[in-house]
């Protein structure tokens, strides 16, 4: 099932323009979705560190073929649902990575928490939305 730790981990690696070479390394191969490079929001050092951390905390699993449909936690489902909501409340064009860490720093989630201790917070993340889109 796909929870927040996946949804944080993802957000690390998209945020550091790595999503190609990640899902190499996953093994998933062919034609990979280009995303346009961007400024990451998270100093290099700051990802690796929150990085490292979640994935310390999640427990090892057996790989699932690719082919599988994963089912949405009902946390990850709710953070997906205030995303949409923050886009309209602040007026932006599409929920973006920023929008998504900008909710699930409202939780107490362990991921959250490591956001927050290398001092990542819900404040910074809205700033940086509406910096996005103005520019």
């Amino acid at each position: 099932m796909l929870d927040l730790d996946d949804l944080f981990a993802g957000l690390i690696i998209e945020d550091q323009n790595a999503t190609p070479s990640a899902l190499t390394k996953l093994g998933m191969t062919g034609e990979l979705m280009v995303l346009p490079k961007h400024q990451p929001f998270l100093p290099p050092d700051t990802a690796t560190s929150v990085l490292e951390r979640i994935h310390q905390s999640q427990p090892r699993s057996k790989p699932i073929p690719q082919s599988n449909d994963l089912p949405i936690a009902p946390d990850l489902r709710e953070i997906l649902a205030a995303a949409s909501d923050l886009r309209r409340e602040v007026q932006s064009k599409e929920v973006t990575p920023l929008h998504l860490l900008a909710v699930t720093m409202r939780g107490s989630h362990g991921g959250a928490q490591a956001f927050r201790d290398v001092g990542i917070t819900e404040e910074k993340a809205l700033k940086a939305i509406l910096k996005e889109d103005q520019g």
